[in-house]
């Protein structure tokens, strides 16, 4: 049986793994916020990409 996605627009998978350590703070990140972890990495996305074009825009590198 095929699975039926909610939204149809989001067809792509990313997959990671993360140490016991890092799992543990994701879990406390999503009761926190009552998300989930897709959004959790999303949201962190849309951060790394906005700090990526701020580093554009001023001319320097993106350091970690």
């Amino acid at each position: 049986m095929m699975r039926k996605y909610k939204n149809p627009k989001k067809p792509n998978i990313v997959s990671l793994r993360i140490s016991d350590d890092e799992m543990e703070i994701v879990q406390q990140v999503m009761e926190l916020t009552n998300s989930k972890a897709s959004d959790l990495l999303r949201d962190a996305f849309a951060l790394i990409k906005a700090r990526w074009e701020m580093s554009l825009s001023a001319g320097a590198p993106l350091e970690n």
